[in-house]
């Protein structure tokens, strides 16, 4: 399928990065996008793929911070795209929202997803910044619940960050996810660093230790932090990043 990147919005600057808004033109549909890079510019520089969670968008604050860190600390190229009926592509903006669950109840929407995040690599790698054989994913929650299966059935991503998701637990009754996760997690071999927060209250803890057992990666680690849901600690970005780092 062809592709095209379509620049929305000029370059604006924070300290050490860049970001420009993109819309990835496929022959069925737009998809909304950002793109970070470092402030002396794009140089076939590693890419991080970011998947927001539910409810939050292609420019979420963590989301904003994370492409932000990667371009400025790193020397690494970012790109979020907005989630099917989230930001730019829908109405959703809270995880209750009967939309939401709507959203999860469309046929074919994790395929779909995974299509939209193919054609987005497809056309970022074809601008010829970034480097395609150092590709990773980052995803947390509905990040995870899309990407997960992405990073299964992609095979240009080295390594992913996944987590804040599970086999059971009030989210999981509302999507329907655990059926996707039960397909596509053994099928996932690259190395994985996975988070869970201890008391989340979305994802049951044994059912995201389940989750965790059934990717079929070997080269896995799980690593837990107190607290619920929503939320991170400065602990939990600086493993993440030297978790890219060590990969890259």
């Amino acid at each position: 399928m062809m592709t095209e990147i379509r620049w929305t919005e000029d370059a604006a600057s924070s300290p050490g990065s860049r970001e420009r808004g993109f819309k990835i033109i496929t022959s069925s549909h737009e998809i909304p996008g950002v793109f970070w890079y470092p402030e002396g510019g794009p140089n076939a520089e590693p890419l991080i793929l970011m998947g927001h969670g539910g409810s939050g968008h292609k420019r979420s604050d963590h989301i904003v911070q994370l492409g932000q860190m990667f371009a400025a600390d790193y020397g690494w190229c970012a790109a979020s795209i907005d989630g099917p009926r989230h930001g730019g592509r829908g109405s959703v903006t809270d995880a209750s929202d009967p939309e939401y669950k709507a959203m999860w109840q469309t046929d074919g929407i994790v395929e779909q997803t995974i299509d939209d995040w193919r054609s987005t690599l497809d056309a970022l790698i074809q601008l010829g910044e970034v480097d395609s054989t150092r590709v990773g994913y980052w995803g947390m929650s509905m990040g995870t619940m899309f990407g997960l299966p992405y990073v299964a059935n992609d095979d240009r991503i080295i390594a992913a960050i996944l987590g804040k998701a599970g086999m059971t637990g009030p989210s999981v009754k509302r999507s329907g996810v655990d059926i996707h996760f039960s397909k596509h997690a053994p099928k996932v071999l690259i190395p994985i660093l996975f988070s869970i927060h201890w008391d989340d209250e979305r994802f049951d803890r044994d059912g995201q230790l389940d989750l965790f057992d059934r990717i079929g990666a070997k080269d896995k680690r799980l690593h837990a932090y107190p607290g619920l849901h929503v939320g991170h600690t400065p602990e939990e970005i600086e493993v993440q990043a030297e978790f890219f780092e060590r990969h890259f």
